[in-house]
């Protein structure tokens, strides 16, 4: 079972969720210390999006790398600081046997009892249903990785600088990890991660 993290571990995560917007009631992300704010996907770039790939998976994926990657990842396997925090933490869709319409119906509905809040009234009806179309075809049935969500466009240009501080945003490493018991390459990404 993975330590949980302290109190600056935990006062980390909620900063970090506070700037990812967690909630469907959020209209935008956090931004990035460099470069333009990221904008939502909007249904009018969904539907040119859409119109470019026969089944609109590419609009799928715009919706998902802006609204839902901060609690089921990068890949759909929920790796995440908020799956360190949040009971029960955020589904892994990698080991899920889900069908559209379920996933569908959580987009809609919510999860009771769960931080999976209903994005109804949040995006239009076809980037709902273009996200749960993403998820059950690139995660549940492919278990594909998902590119990189990332990029220029979203108000991260050359996100791979971070990459040291990766294993701070998944929680493989623990915020409250003692300072002395780091590699120099953890030093560099917790130093980046808290910034």
């Amino acid at each position: 079972m993975r330590r949980r993290q302290g109190a600056v571990g935990t006062l980390a995560a909620l900063a970090l969720l506070a700037l990812a917007g967690l909630g469907a009631g959020c209209k935008e992300a956090g931004r990035p210390t460099a470069g333009p704010a990221p904008q939502a996907p909007s249904a009018t770039a969904s539907a040119s999006t859409a119109s470019a790939g026969a089944d609109g998976h590419e609009a799928g994926r715009a919706v998902y790398n802006f609204r839902c990657y901060f609690c089921h990842g990068y890949s759909g396997d929920a790796r995440t600081l908020a799956a360190t925090y949040l009971v029960p933490p955020p589904r892994d869709f990698t080991r899920a046997a889900l069908t559209r319409e379920q996933i569908e119906h959580a987009l809609r509905h919510g999860r009771e009892g769960t931080a999976m809040k209903p994005f109804v009234g949040v995006i239009p009806e076809s980037e709902l249903r273009a996200v749960a179309a993403f998820v059950e075809r690139e995660f549940v049935r492919d278990k594909a990785p998902n590119t990189a969500y990332h990029t220029p466009t979203n108000g991260w240009p050359d996100h791979q600088r971070f990459a040291a501080a990766y294993p701070f945003a998944r929680g493989d490493v623990a915020l409250d990890t003692p300072v002395e018991s780091l590699s120099a390459t953890q030093l560099e990404g917790r130093r980046l991660f808290l910034t």
